[in-house]
């Protein structure tokens, strides 16, 4: 009788482990970072391999475009997958960024939004109001003003 409750705790402490282990490490969906708790568990957060030796950091940057008379500043971006792109409007019309192709805003594949894509602000942006979106997917994604379409520019995710 005793070895079975010896065994039976065993289990318990293992599947314990297994479950905390679990949250500590899994994937966010959101943005595809590793979600870790700060605090006293004593678990230090993993380290992501390129494969090559080197160490990727885990903190994702935040990047500014204003949004102009004149158009996107900067038009064109690289920036990593994972990391962040805020549109603000500095100018006094209304700004609406989103993915292309105008008018589906498709180009960009993860789905949602108001239209097509996640990545659309879904209204126009008055002035000094802003949008950010996180960048998941690699490629190169082009956008536009859907409310001035000849105003576009390029996030290319590495």
């Amino acid at each position: 009788m005793e070895k079975r409750v010896v065994i039976s705790v065993s289990v318990i402490v293992i599947a314990l482990i297994g479950i905390l282990l679990f949250a500590v490490l899994k994937p966010d969906n959101r943005n595809g970072d590793i979600v870790s708790f700060e605090g006293g568990l004593g678990i230090d957060e993993p380290a992501v391999g390129t494969g090559g030796g080197e160490a990727v950091s885990m903190e994702s940057q935040t990047y500014n475009i204003e949004i102009t008379s004149s158009g996107f500043s900067p038009n064109s971006l690289t920036i990593n997958s994972g990391d962040k792109v805020t549109w603000i409007n500095k100018g006094s019309d209304l700004s609406w960024p989103a993915s292309a192709i105008h008018p589906t805003h498709t180009a960009y594949p993860e789905i949602g939004g108001c239209i097509g894509s996640k990545f659309d602000a879904c209204r126009g942006l008055a002035e000094g109001e802003s949008f950010t979106f996180t960048f998941n997917e690699v490629g190169t994604w082009k956008y536009h003003d859907h409310l001035k379409i000849s105003n576009t520019g390029t996030i290319v995710v590495n």
